[in-house]
């Protein structure tokens, strides 16, 4: 029913992966994806220290996302039970506030203000 957002949904945790992959091994920061509004590059005092804290849990919450899209695709192709579409939609919710959580803990600790 609502397939191009779940699809969208894949995307963006897709976009999360390669954003996390980016920033620890290119040392590229995509800016879309780890800083806020008014945030630049040049403020954080410990890249080295932002990158280890933020990696692993933007590449896992990246993961998640495509996880969950994937499961609601192909639950609501195989007409699965419509709890497990809750439940697939509960998780999303929960990927992206934990998610903001990151990222707001690591801006408050690694950036200058």
């Amino acid at each position: 029913m609502y397939d191009w957002i779940v699809i969208l949904c894949i995307i963006g945790g897709a976009y999360m992966i390669y954003a996390a992959i980016a920033m620890k091994y290119k040392g590229k920061f995509i800016k879309s994806v780890v800083f806020g509004n008014g945030v630049d590059e040049n403020a954080i005092y410990d890249k080295d220290g932002f990158v280890k804290y933020l990696y692993i849990r933007l590449l896992l919450c990246g993961v998640a996302d495509v996880f969950i899209g994937i499961v609601c695709l192909i639950s609501d192709f195989v007409k699965g039970p419509g709890i497990l579409s809750v439940i697939v939609n509960f998780g999303f919710f929960i990927s992206i506030i934990v998610y903001v959580i990151f990222v707001n803990k690591a801006l408050r600790k690694y950036v200058n203000k």
